[in-house]
């Protein structure tokens, strides 16, 4: 599928997702008792929890939920000459850090919780010279996304086409950012990572965007990160994995940004819900097994052993598509006696494994998929009270913003907006706004050394950024499902590690 909003070239249109029959209800779930109040009592470190109107119940924050002290994320500060160079490529660091450069227990950065060096974080340097322009005429820049709408991570395809470029859409009604109009051209990568490297290819090569977005999928998000750097194009997505096998850190791409706290930065988030919640409890941790979450997977592990001793009953990996060994998961999980589960494994295995389950557990994961309201659409009550991450608050706090409502509505002909909407629009914001500060002079040279000049931007959707690395998320939104509403609802907003 090709989507070009606000253009007038041909839309080539892929199957509609068909979820909802295939995953039937057979089986309930109920949730803990005084989970929802143990968590709503607690605005964890540095959070503020959300009332049940949407309104914060508590924290230092500004009008839109923000926290009102800035800080940055886990993980070390910039390595001397760990700068980005005009010719955006890294121009030395110091080396890596130990087990992707967060603890299990805290947001320190490297393996003992001191300053971890990150080889290419971003710097304050200028650019200069003519700089690399591609993409961007005096009246337009265009911008390539790419994200999973078929396959296995359940993000329904007319939510997505809805929802991408609604904030460009609203900006280029006002004029434009700086003077020009933004042209956005999706590719859907089929939740498959060599799918994934051809759309970004065809994007780069073909359509000669300016900078690429990652919209979910960890493993698609790490193939088009690595062959964006080899070309030279700004890609930014929200946090997944640190680093991979063989492949070494995401940090250390000259190019890329995470606009989210990355997987191993959520751990301690994690683990502090999961002891809030479950204390006395046995608790299980299941990740699939595809590479990319091997460094998650030990600092999860690590972390509830830490905070658990032996009541981490059950921690495997599983295939990264589960369907017919689902049944079999499904009774393991049951058969350890765990009331919750630390899940990061796809919203379509999660839904598969849930369905199966003849035991009531909760789960517990990091951003971004699994906390997506078709989730509980689908496959409510058996998610009833799942706790998720997400880098952008819940449709109760989401519909309250006027901006992001109207917008979507004039795209959409009146259309109520979705979160997959509000992810979009929450993400767009979040590069625009890079896009803005950087000036009229806009290349990919100085696109980047903005971000490494202003490090910090906050948008009021998003967490605000700190870039001192290239992870430059610094909090996350807590999210619950609550399957009275069909929706996951807001929690916490800006619970930092």
């Amino acid at each position: 599928m090709r989507s070009n909003p606000g253009s007038t070239r041909a839309v080539r249109t892929a199957a509609a997702l068909a979820m909802a029959a295939a995953l039937a209800v057979t089986t309930g779930c109920g949730q803990k008792a005084g989970v929802a109040g143990t968590l709503a009592g607690s605005g964890g470190a540095g959070g503020a929890a959300v009332a049940a109107n949407g309104g914060v119940a508590g924290g230092a924050v500004d009008a839109n939920g923000m926290p009102l002290t800035e800080g940055g994320a886990a993980g070390g500060d910039l390595a001397a000459g760990g700068d980005l160079s005009a010719g955006g490529t890294s121009t030395g660091g110091g080396s890596g850090s130990t087990a992707g450069g967060t603890t299990a227990g805290g947001a320190g950065g490297g393996a003992s919780g001191g300053e971890a060096a990150v080889p290419g974080a971003p710097g304050s340097a200028p650019a200069s010279g003519p700089g690399d322009a591609t993409g961007v005429t005096d009246t337009t820049i265009k911008i390539g996304v790419h994200a999973p709408v078929t396959g296995a991570a359940a993000i329904p395809q007319q939510s997505f086409e809805k929802g991408i470029g609604v904030y460009f859409d609203a900006v280029n009604r006002a004029g434009g950012i700086n003077g020009r109009k933004v042209e956005v051209i999706f590719e859907d990568d089929g939740f498959d990572p060599n799918k994934a490297r051809t759309e970004c290819k065809r994007l780069v090569e073909q359509d000669k965007v300016f900078l690429l977005i990652g919209g979910a999928g960890a493993d698609q998000i790490d193939a088009c990160a690595r062959y964006a750097s080899a070309m030279g194009v700004p890609y930014l997505s929200a946090g997944v994995h640190e680093t991979r096998p063989g492949l070494g850190s995401l940090a250390s791409l000259p190019t890329y940004f995470a606009l989210s706290l990355t997987y191993e930065q959520q751990v301690p988030l994690l683990v502090r819900t999961a002891k809030q919640a479950f204390g006395s409890d046995k608790v299980a941790l299941i990740v699939a097994d595809n590479d990319s979450l091997n460094n998650f997977y030990t600092v999860a592990e690590s972390g509830l052993k830490s905070a658990f001793g032996a009541n981490l009953a059950l921690a495997r990996r599983i295939p990264k598509n589960t369907t017919s060994d689902a049944p079999a998961i499904a009774t393991n999980i049951c058969q350890s006696g765990a009331k919750a589960v630390v899940w990061n494994a796809s919203p379509s295995t999660m839904l598969n494994v849930a369905k199966s389950m003849a035991c009531t557990v909760t789960f517990i994961g990091p951003g971004l998929t699994n906390g997506l309201n078709i989730v509980t659409q689908v496959r409510c009550p058996n998610v009833n009270g799942a706790l998720f991450y997400s880098p952008f608050p819940g449709m109760d706090v989401m519909r309250g913003d006027g901006a992001f409502v109207q917008a979507y509505r004039t795209k959409n002909g009146g259309s109520q907006p979705d979160d997959i909407g509000a992810a979009m629009y929450g993400m767009e914001k979040l590069v625009g706004e890079i896009i803005r500060a950087t000036g009229k002079n806009l290349t990919r040279q100085s696109f980047m050394a903005t971000i490494g000049k202003v490090k910090t931007f906050n948008t009021g959707v998003y967490p605000p950024t700190n870039f001192r690395t290239r992870f430059g998320g610094t909090a996350m939104n807590l999210l619950k499902a609550d399957c009275d509403k069909k929706e996951y609802i807001t929690v916490r907003r800006n619970e930092r590690p």
